[in-house]
């Protein structure tokens, strides 16, 4: 009888550390992006992954640097293993000296957050980098 008791805490035991070890191996501390440029350095997008005071919060920040007719395209995306599917996209479509940026608490926490950067005009993209953060 003690053997199976003992037995059922180190079951427990082994699957609470297994549990443990799965649930770090997802969370990761938050990581910037930085100024992730387009080819040719058009434009730039900033991932901000934690907001200073707001915690849990995303910053994007896109900036077109050249007047060429073409404005910057940033898109955002994070598949969590539960296949939630998040997506944003921010544009600043011409270089007027102002960027265009949108915080809020976007992504879940822990998790990679894929950067995608490209020159576009019209329905054409071109010029294209992509980045890793972490939420």
């Amino acid at each position: 009888m003690r053997w199976l008791r003992r037995s059922g805490v180190v079951a427990a035991g082994v699957a609470a550390m297994l549990f443990g070890v799965n649930t770090a191996a997802h969370a990761a501390p938050p990581a910037n992006v930085g100024w992730l440029y387009t080819q040719g350095r058009s434009g730039a997008v900033f991932f901000d992954a934690d907001l200073a005071g707001y915690p849990s919060f995303e910053k994007i920040t896109v900036c077109d640097n050249k007047s060429d007719g073409r404005g910057i395209l940033a898109e955002l995306t994070q598949s969590l293993p539960d296949l939630d599917y998040l997506y944003l996209s921010l544009r600043d479509p011409s270089n007027n000296g102002d960027c265009v940026a949108q915080w809020d608490n976007y992504f879940a926490d822990g998790y990679p957050v894929y950067v995608r950067v490209c020159e576009y005009w019209g329905t054409n993209e071109d010029n294209c980098a992509r980045a890793e953060g972490v939420a």
